[in-house]
């Protein structure tokens, strides 16, 4: 003769236990995945807080000062410590007396390679070249620790 009734641990204690198993599975399913979206999270806020690469940040720098889309080429040493960068002048006018050009190009010059040693603790040494339509006219050369910016002008209206 069959019986109706239960077997197993609910017979013995009255409890079914076949809702207890699926809170229990739920509640495993919805914290793993809050684990896991936690996780992804935190991952992309490091990567959107990670400073931007060093060409990307020296070159956002002297476009800050010069001009937009005026920095042609930059070049990054980590293990010399020093920045290279080509960027159309946007102070240079053909029109100008040799002297207030040569002034010119100085301090646009001082201003880049200063702001990228200033904000760029990394790097000792930054070398700009300034170019004007394709035509370079001058290199600065600024070396932390030092004051002033050494020019060389190349283009032969500007030499001494």
């Amino acid at each position: 003769m069959a019986g109706t009734r239960p077997k197993g641990l609910s017979r013995k204690t009255g409890i079914n236990v076949v809702p207890i198993i699926i809170y229990v599975a739920v509640a495993v399913l919805v914290t793993a995945g809050m684990y896991v979206w936690d996780l992804q999270y935190r991952r992309g806020e490091e990567a959107r807080r990670r400073p931007p690469e060093p060409q990307v940040l020296a070159k956002n720098l002297v476009e800050n000062i010069v001009g937009e889309n005026t920095v042609k080429e930059v070049k990054v040493d980590r293990e010399k410590k020093t920045i290279a960068l080509t960027f159309e002048s946007a102070l240079y006018k053909a029109d100008k007396p040799k002297k207030e050009l040569r002034e010119l190009l100085d301090a646009e010059a001082t201003l880049a390679t200063q702001a990228l040693l200033q904000q760029m603790r990394d790097f000792d040494r930054v070398t700009a070249t300034l170019v004007y339509k394709g035509k370079t006219l001058a290199v600065g050369e600024a070396i932390r620790g030092q004051n002033k910016v050494a020019m060389t002008f190349v283009d032969e209206g500007l030499k001494d």
